[in-house]
């Protein structure tokens, strides 16, 4: 990271933002939607990757509590 400069809010380009606040969803009791909800669908699967890779053991299920660990790590 000491030769890779990090992009800073002023190497961004400018962007036009619409809000569609006049749009409410007709699924949710309060007109609310979603917004970057997909972005978090692989953290559970890439730590369990980086706990299998520290304990040499597969993880097969979630959520890895201390209990799980310790179990993985006997085997």
């Amino acid at each position: 990271f000491m030769d890779y400069l990090l992009p800073t809010a002023g190497e961004v380009a400018p962007m036009r933002v619409l809000v569609t606040e006049d749009a409410p969803s007709p699924l949710s009791p309060i007109g609310a939607k979603g917004v970057g909800e997909g972005g978090t669908a692989a953290a559970g699967a890439a730590i369990a990757n980086a706990v299998s890779d520290a304990l040499g053991a597969e993880v097969t299920e979630l959520p890895i509590t201390p209990e799980l660990a310790v179990r993985l790590a006997t085997r």
